[in-house]
């Protein structure tokens, strides 16, 4: 995120503050769309994703006047988009099924074997996909937010409350064990 993004977003994030009920719709405006994606890739769910950014948003609102401006908006936005997706799994238990689902989805689309030239480009993202989604949490947190999202180093351990070191190594970790599992495919 450039500077002047963030301090439009530090202005913004004042007027509210100050009692502009406008300048957080135009906050959520600007980060809708990214909000969904990472929604999206953080579910898998096209229901669940847009679910989690509505309550997103709700909950930002809810706490934007206790905002301090420590970190971006942004890292601040997405922290809360992640602590209520870990939120959501601690109460459901859903995760140990999901990874169940993707770990068979995995196995079968790794025995069609890419080398014979019959896989396309689209069964290879989701072989990637599956993939991602048996990181463990952390690893697949920052890769997801370095990814897809855009955010450097400092801005994903701003948003994961960790250091830049462990976004390094988390980073580093995820790469290595995707490259590793990956290798039958590339």
């Amino acid at each position: 995120m450039s500077e002047g993004d963030a301090m439009v977003d530090a202005e913004l994030v004042l007027k509210f503050q100050g009692g502009e009920e406008s300048a957080f719709e135009t906050l959520v405006r600007k980060y809708m769309n990214d909000a969904y994606s990472f929604c999206l890739r953080l579910t898998h769910d096209a229901q669940e994703a847009e679910e989690l950014s509505q309550m997103g948003f709700v909950n930002a609102y809810r706490a934007l006047r206790g905002f301090r401006g420590e970190s971006s908006f942004k890292s601040w936005l997405y922290r809360i988009f992640i602590n209520q997706y870990r939120d959501r799994l601690r109460r459901t238990r859903r995760a140990e099924a999901r990874l169940a689902v993707v770990r068979e989805e995995a196995e079968r689309k790794q025995s069609l074997r890419p080398e014979d030239g019959s896989s396309d480009t689209r069964e290879l993202e989701e072989v990637v996909k599956g993939k991602i989604e048996t990181l463990p949490d952390r690893q697949r947190e920052v890769l997801t937010l370095h990814l897809y999202q855009n955010l450097d180093y400092r801005e994903i351990a701003a948003t994961l409350g960790c250091t830049y070191d462990d976004v390094k190594m988390n980073l580093s970790l995820a790469r290595k064990r995707l490259k590793e599992e990956l290798k039958g495919y590339l």
